[in-house]
């Protein structure tokens, strides 16, 4: 599976919710390994070992304890040399560990780590400026991100399932279907929207592959062949965006190897976070964020969750209409309109037309027609020259009491070149 101890394999699973959360504490349990290993100790066996003393007295088990106590001891010293967020990960996961197996081991976890994020605000003006600057897809990944506040991971590795409903119905906001294990730990089911803005560059994008299936990834590889794995990864549009902003001179690398720069992938949901007008609970939902008491009250109801989404759209929204440009707008539909109307009767008249060459087909002699339709393809201006001859043909001067006479005339009437003018 993971290559990892029985032990801790049942632990994970009992313990984590999504592939991410297991991949954070997998990272975090193979340090602890490391550490443990370097120390003399193996901490794969700490729970066979455990219970094993604890069958040969008090005496054992406690040297047993006290051992093992100092060690995890040291590793909250040794952990410092990481981040705060990732010392405070190692720790936590082996606190969850040793509670799993109820062996009486404490971890010491900081009470407060005070974190500085050196990623500033990203302004409108500059997601416009790197959308105009990106490429197709990465647009439209970027797009979504800054209109749903989704974390960049889950929009690479966004399915069609998870769009198509409003997708095909062309419904706005577009909902986006987050399941618990996309979003993270503890977390339910949630949904998120994208806005007029970010379906329209999803379906420009999208129509040179559709039909999709359910199971499909919305967005392609670009280089299929150089991908390991069946997706791209977050990091990879995590380098493009990166790019973009220093050709832009948005930001600028601190200058230190693993330090990040002022403005990063991550700050399109966090422009999303700052930036939609609606309730701090609803916009935490849409975010897939832990929501504590407000998860007992906040709306479920999708309706509504769409009309707070919307109201506060257009704070959001990169790319505003300009009113001033309205008035044109609304003018051309209205020509539009009307050509489209000029279309429709056009196309009845034609209809009316087919009818009547029709009905007059069946007065003319069989080695005639093909003749008559090869001429129409050619001329299509020779059908009001035959709806012309049908009303001469209809004239007052015919004998309509005598049907032979009647016959007569009409077929006389058909091969005068100067009733219809046919050239043959």
């Amino acid at each position: 599976m993971e290559n990892l101890d029985p032990r801790a394999i049942d632990w994970l699973n009992s313990r984590c919710e999504s592939e991410k959360s297991r991949s954070r504490y997998i990272f975090a349990w193979k340090k602890v390994q490391e550490f443990c290993r370097a120390r003399g100790k193996d901490i794969n066996n700490i729970v066979n070992n455990y219970r094993a003393v604890k069958c040969q007295g008090e005496i054992k088990k406690e040297v047993f304890l006290d051992e093992w106590q100092d060690i995890l001891g040291a590793l909250s010293g040794w952990v410092k040399q990481f981040c705060p967020n990732t010392a405070n990960n190692i720790l936590s996961v082996t606190n969850s560990f040793l509670h799993f197996w109820k062996i009486p081991l404490e971890v010491d976890l900081p009470i407060h780590r005070y974190v500085v994020y050196h990623n500033r605000d990203i302004t409108k003006e500059e997601v416009k400026r790197i959308l105009f600057n990106s490429k197709a897809r990465d647009r439209v990944l970027f797009l979504l991100l800054a209109e749903s506040g989704m974390r960049s991971d889950t929009a690479v590795n966004l399915k069609y399932w998870q769009i198509k409903e409003d997708f095909e119905a062309k419904r706005l906001p577009m909902k986006i279907l987050l399941p618990s294990a996309a979003v993270k730990d503890h977390v339910g089911d949630r949904w998120t929207f994208i806005g007029e803005d970010g379906f329209n560059e999803l379906s420009d994008y999208l129509t040179e592959r559709l039909p999709l299936k359910d199971e499909d990834y919305v967005f392609a590889s670009e280089k299929p062949g150089k991908v390991k794995g069946e997706q791209f990864t977050a990091a990879s549009i995590s380098v493009k965006f990166n790019r973009i902003v220093q050709q832009l001179g948005i930001a600028e690398s601190v200058g230190k190897a693993g330090k990040p720069k002022k403005i990063r992938l991550h700050g399109l949901r966090k422009y999303f976070r700052n930036n939609h007008g609606a309730d701090s609970a609803y916009v935490n939902f849409w975010m897939g964020h832990s929501l504590g008491v407000d998860s007992h009250y906040i709306s479920r109801n999708l309706e509504d969750h769409k009309k707070r989404y919307t109201e506060g759209y257009n704070a959001l929204r990169v790319f505003k209409p300009d009113p001033e440009s309205m008035g044109e707008v609304l003018q051309l539909i209205k020509e539009k309109e009307r050509e489209i109307q000029e279309l429709k009767e056009q196309n009845q008249k034609m209809q009316t037309d087919l009818q009547t060459l029709k009905s007059m087909a069946k007065m003319i002699p069989d080695d005639y027609v093909n003749a008559i339709v090869e001429r129409i393809k050619q001329d299509p201006a020779l059908v009001a020259a035959i709806i012309q001859g049908r009303d001469k043909l209809q004239s007052p001067d015919l004998k309509k009491n005598d049907k032979k006479t009647q016959n007569r005339e009409q077929r006389k009437a058909l091969n005068t070149k100067s009733a219809i003018d046919f050239p043959f």
